[in-house]
């Protein structure tokens, strides 16, 4: 037995990571083994440095097994309805309003009408069983009654988020991180312990790849986001904030700007609340008047085309209220690109001159890999036609622009995998997210 074990590892070809500069060198070595160094790199709490290759393992993720899970009805399965609402949801992976995905082992998926009964319900004649998005629904004529109760097994991976920390002295050590669905967070490193890599755990994994694997970048690249602009493009604004005038905001958009994975109670951590407090505090003589209007799941132009009176008015929540500035999210814009984008911000631009008030424009956090057609989340420009469109009508038409998409994008430098920070795991930020787009809205202002 031992010597088989060697054989199969000998029989393993390394995989070098690639590493960011400024980064040590990473290289997988066996299954769940990952070698770091040698190097040096100089970090904000002093240079840490390997003289030899470090070789540490990485604890595979434990599997969670769950049984007789009561869904009393079980909803009919509905394949038109979108992805994260098709039926009834495993309810040990909602990640807020949605779940995580590819983390249910799709084998272990079992429907039975008595907790740890034999026989089962038969998938795609009496029920549905979508692994991927951990739904399960009654089929309508099947042998799953309207009323019944059903019980679910089932056995799931969670995610997790390791960090291979250093100290001063060379010391390496990894911390696990907490399992869970959704809101993955990071270990705290102890005392003169720095990150210096993060491993990834995305649910079902025979093994580590490059995918998994986040060497820290420290080398001083500079900020991606443009200079200050509100001198140029908010000199209204601007004055009125320097001069010690009250200023009116509207924060204009979508569920994100409804606070997105953020639970009640929390709406100082939204972003144009961040945001607020952030431009008070480095303007402190201007009162500054903050209202949002925001309409979860819509878009720019439904918000614009909605009745007058109703539940969202376009005119009464964001014109009349009089701004000074308005900041635009939408992150359901994404679809728009070319001339369809263009006529639909004409016409937001032509309405919000005509108050008059000045714009930002914000550009959207990343969202599901498979939503932005790419297969990693190692991105560093946002591929989205929409993002590039945003950026360049804003340049031809004098307006200012709050480039989040970029802060999104160096996530991956620093370790973090930007799905953790979904809060639905699908594009719902957490506070962490949302201290982003506060970040790019700020980085608009010069410091006085």
């Amino acid at each position: 037995m031992m010597l088989a074990i060697a054989v199969a590892a000998s029989a393993f070809a390394a995989v070098q990571v690639p590493a960011p500069e400024g980064a040590l060198p990473v290289e997988i070595t066996g299954p769940w083994t990952i070698e770091l160094g040698p190097g040096r790199i100089d970090t904000p709490d002093g240079a840490r440095e390997l003289r030899e290759a470090v070789s540490v393992n990485i604890a595979p993720v434990e599997l969670v097994q769950v049984r007789g899970e009561e869904h009393t009805p079980l909803p009919v399965f509905d394949p038109n309805a979108g992805s994260w609402r098709r039926g009834a949801k495993l309810k040990q992976l909602i990640a807020e309003e949605c779940t995580g995905t590819g983390l249910a082992v799709a084998s272990s998926i079992r429907l039975t009408s008595q907790p740890g009964a034999a026989e089962t319900f038969v998938p795609d004649t009496d029920c549905v069983v979508d692994a991927f998005w951990a739904q399960i629904g009654r089929i309508e004529g099947g042998a799953i009654a309207p009323e019944q109760a059903v019980y679910v097994d089932y056995d799931y991976y969670p995610a997790r988020v390791d960090s291979i920390l250093v100290d001063a002295s060379g010391r390496v050590r990894v911390a696990p991180g907490k399992p869970g669905v959704g809101n993955i967070r990071l270990p705290e490193p102890g005392p003169g312990e720095v990150a210096v890599c993060t491993v990834w755990h995305t649910g079902i994994m025979t093994g580590l790849e490059p995918e998994n694997i986040f060497p820290i970048q420290f080398a001083v690249t500079g900020t991606t986001l443009p200079a200050p602009s509100a001198e140029r493009l908010l000199p209204k604004t601007l004055a009125k904030l320097r001069n010690g005038e009250p200023v009116t905001i509207v924060a204009w958009g979508d569920s994100v700007t409804n606070g997105g994975g953020l639970l009640a109670g929390q709406d100082a951590l939204w972003y144009q609340q961040q945001f607020l407090a952030r431009l008070q505090e480095r303007f402190p003589k201007s009162a500054i008047t903050l209202h949002t209007a925001a309409w979860p799941g819509n878009s720019s132009h439904g918000y614009m085309s909605a009745p007058a009176g109703g539940q969202y008015d376009f005119k009464r929540d964001v014109l009349d209220r009089k701004p000074d500035l308005v900041t635009i999210e939408f992150v359901n814009d994404a679809y728009l690109q070319g001339d369809a984008l263009n006529e639909q911000y004409a016409k937001i631009r032509d309405a919000l001159r005509a108050i008059p008030a000045e714009i930002i424009v914000i550009t959207p956090h990343y969202v599901r890999q498979d939503w932005m057609n790419v297969t990693t989340v190692k991105v560093d420009e946002d591929p989205r036609p929409y993002v590039h469109g945003l950026r360049e009508f804003a340049e031809k038409n004098g307006i200012a622009v709050a480039d989040a998409s970029r802060l999104w994008g160096e996530l991956w430098r620093k370790g973090i995998p930007y799905p953790i920070i979904l809060a639905n795991a699908i594009n719902h930020p957490d506070e962490r997210g949302m201290k982003l787009f506060a970040d790019a809205l700020m980085a608009v202002f010069p410091e006085q």
